[in-house]
């Protein structure tokens, strides 16, 4: 395998001379990508590796002496699939004429077609459709097609090729999109007008509603509301003179201004030169076309809302973006770290302009990523500084006189039940209280991090009150003042007086037998933390067993053993 990665063929050559070479051992080797990416491969052979890196003579040295053609990785992929992504029609030729089977499919029924599609490899594609009859219609296991593929990388003439050999259009259980539906989303013009007339008219139509909708909103480019509106009439003209009507929705969504599409060209004109009007009716046509439960969607209505923040209206952007994540609760679907991230970001940005964040949207937020804390172990750590951040922001909130006396209560619940529940970091063991100590904590995020400034004696007052732990200790043993006093630049000798009073032991020890004393960076905390420290007996004891290693388990009640470890 070495020899073979380093294409050391006169290697491989004397190597293959010795009768007991087992050619079949299976590796687990990283290749480097397009992108100069590392990527694991597991359970290859040498020859799948030869393919890999597109070495045709080793491919040709290991085939003759008997290397086994389809060989499956642990993602079913094989040799031949390889040459099909690299596109080397000779090494594809080569091993289909020495039995390679050349309908294996790749875990999720990728097939070496799709492959060949998205590397927009025309060459490759036409040999496995015109020489050895690949289904150009096979679907991956979530309904992709390859005319689906080529759609998404926006390859006309692959278009082109695979409609002239039979491709049909039809939707996905992906994103329940067509390969049209997903021409007229990317704003792909060219690739509508060739796969349309393999479609309905009523198909047709809603490409050209879908194409209106995506010029006017701007996550897809610079926003154009007047090719906005020609789609748009178009669309309403064929439905007119097809009688082909809109199915008006049963309900109405209230961020959406409870409004109903248009439903005839007159309708559309009376709300042309309205900005607002015309962006609410692309997303009420793609409600209706994508579905509540398409990223797509979901995208544009976070979208929408992030350019109402931009333009000054905080409380409508909040709006959308509760409207966008109650349709991921309703519907469970993922939610992505970074959306949550930005709660705190816009909060920030509205306690900075002195705007009252809504307690709906601050407790529902405070909900999902306490959901998401106990569901979601992958992206913990973030999630709990995202937890800390909105902690906060609101304690600035309340600092400022902006929530009301009931408002007070659902906040305090809420801190009561995150403190109850104890969260650490994954990599260092660091508590909330931990976090809002360390002047290493940061979003890095202009509005956060204008907001949320540590050490933060707002947030640790809070904390401390609802029930947070002022001892605990993290994975080096570190105490919330160790934190303090090893990381903090500025004396401030108030958030020491607060740690002390709730009864923070000045005396505890981290891992290498420190005390917060020890561990001060700055002399001006180092010679204050002297001078509040005040030893009960008990500490004194306990300093005196440890200091002359004095075998205490068995011999002090178990409720006094942990205490005796942290002196």
């Amino acid at each position: 395998m070495i020899a073979c990665l380093n294409k050391f063929e006169d290697i491989i050559k004397v190597l293959l001379n010795y009768s007991e070479l087992d050619l079949e051992v299976l590796n687990d080797i990283q290749l480097i990508e397009k992108d100069q990416s590392l990527l694991m491969y597991e359970n290859v052979t040498v020859l799948w590796a030869a393919a890999a890196i597109d070495n045709f003579k080793i491919v040709k040295l290991l085939v003759e002496h008997g290397a086994r053609i389809n060989h499956k990785t642990k993602t079913n992929s094989t040799a031949f699939r390889c040459a099909c992504c690299n596109g080397n029609i000779n090494i594809a030729h080569y091993l289909n004429e020495n039995g390679a089977d050349t309908r294996i499919t790749k875990i999720h029924n990728e097939t070496n077609l799709m492959a060949s599609v998205y590397n927009e490899d025309l060459q490759m594609t036409t040999y496995l459709v015109d020489e050895l009859g690949c289904d150009v219609n096979e679907t991956t296991n979530d309904g992709r097609s390859s005319l689906y593929i080529a759609v998404g990388r926006k390859s006309l003439e692959l278009v082109q090729f695979l409609l002239k050999h039979g491709a049909r259009n039809f939707q996905t259980n992906y994103d329940h999109m067509s390969p049209l539906l997903l021409a007229a989303e990317k704003r792909q013009i060219s690739l509508v007008n060739v796969i349309s007339p393999q479609c309905s008219l009523l198909e047709q139509i809603e490409a050209q509603e879908l194409i209106g909708s995506a010029f006017a909103c701007r996550e897809h480019g610079i926003c154009d509301l007047k090719k906005s509106f020609e789609y748009f009439y178009r669309a309403l003209e064929l439905r007119s003179t097809y009688n082909l009507p809109k199915v008006r929705q049963l309900s109405t969504v209230e961020v959406l201004d409870n409004r109903q599409e248009c439903q005839t060209i007159d309708e559309l004109k009376k709300i042309r030169l309205n900005d607002d009007h015309m962006y609410t009716e692309a997303l009420l046509v793609r409600e209706r076309l994508l579905g509540p439960t398409n990223v797509r969607y979901c995208r544009s209505l976070r979208f929408r809302g992030a350019l109402l923040a931009d333009s000054a209206q905080h409380h409508r952007g909040v709006d959308f973006w509760l409207y966008e994540l109650s349709l991921r609760r309703q519907y469970s679907l993922s939610i992505d770290i970074n959306d949550l991230r930005q709660w705190a970001s816009i909060f920030s940005d509205m306690i900075r302009k002195s705007l009252w964040i809504p307690i709906v949207a601050w407790q529902t937020i405070i909900t999902v990523i306490v959901d998401e804390l106990e569901h979601n172990k992958k992206d913990f750590d973030y999630n709990l500084h995202t937890l800390l951040f909105l902690i906060t922001i609101f304690s600035q909130a309340l600092l400022k006189s902006m929530i009301s006396h009931d408002d007070h209560k659902i906040f305090y619940r809420h801190i009561r039940s995150i403190a109850q529940r104890q969260y650490v970091t994954q990599t260092c063991g660091s508590s909330l209280l931990h976090l809002s100590l360390s002047n290493q904590t940061s979003a890095n995020d202009y509005f956060i991090d204008f907001i949320c400034k540590y050490p933060c004696l707002h947030t640790v007052r809070i904390l401390l009150q609802y029930g947070a732990d002022v001892n605990a200790i993290d994975a080096v043993r570190n105490t919330p003042l160790h934190i303090f006093a090893s990381t903090s630049t500025i004396v401030d000798d108030t958030i020491i007086q607060y740690l002390c009073d709730a009864g923070a032991h000045l005396d505890y020890v981290n891992a290498l037998g420190e005390t917060s004393i020890d561990v001060a960076t700055n002399l001006n905390i180092k010679q204050f933390l002297k001078t509040v420290t005040k030893h009960s007996l008990k500490c004194l004891c306990a300093r005196l067993i440890q200091k002359n290693s004095i075998p205490f388990h068995g011999k002090i009640a178990n409720s006094l053993i942990g205490f005796v470890k942290k002196h």
